[in-house]
């Protein structure tokens, strides 16, 4: 996934823009942003409420797509934009942090959203002997040489279509 510090050709890219893009970047992501060298740029001299802004924007998509809108890429990041240049920015609500509370799995990382899907789908226990790591674009990577019954075999072959389904 995009690094902020290599992504923008700028000296100095301040530490707390970062923590805050690292914190939302996955969240934008399965939203639907395209993220333009416009876009990386203007979160990097955001002038003031990044965090806030970001949280009124996911709250509003998750919103949209809740009502079942569809939602284009392209008009998304142009949207964020235009957020983060505004003056002040966009000031999420009481309700827009609650509605993105009940979403918060959409701001997960793949690792972690991968590691608790294949607790769920193969049991903790196979999970654990099974899954050596996932890498940070959700790509599984497998313990070798693993005992496994017929069964197992089976429950780990569907989850590999499981997750190429998800990630097409």
């Amino acid at each position: 996934m995009i690094n902020l510090r290599n992504a923008v050709d700028y000296e100095y890219v301040d530490d707390v823009i970062v923590e805050i893009f690292d914190k939302y970047k996955w969240g934008l992501r399965r939203l639907g942003v395209n993220f333009s060298q416009e876009l990386l740029e203007t979160i990097v001299y955001c002038p003031h409420n990044l965090e806030n802004t970001l949280i009124a924007f996911c709250s509003w998509v998750l919103w949209l797509k809740s009502k079942g809108e569809k939602t284009n890429p392209d008009i998304l990041s142009e949207t964020l934009i235009k957020a983060l240049k505004s003056d002040s920015g966009w000031i999420p609500h009481n309700y827009q942090k609650d509605f993105l509370q009940q979403h918060l799995d959409i701001l997960e990382s793949p690792q972690v959203s991968l590691w608790k899907v294949a607790g769920k789908q193969l049991g903790e226990s196979l999970r654990n002997r099974v899954i050596a790591d996932i890498s940070e674009e959700g790509e599984l990577i497998f313990q070798p040489n693993v005992l496994l019954t017929d069964e197992e075999r089976q429950k780990i072959e569907g989850f590999k279509v499981y997750v190429a389904e998800l990630y097409l």
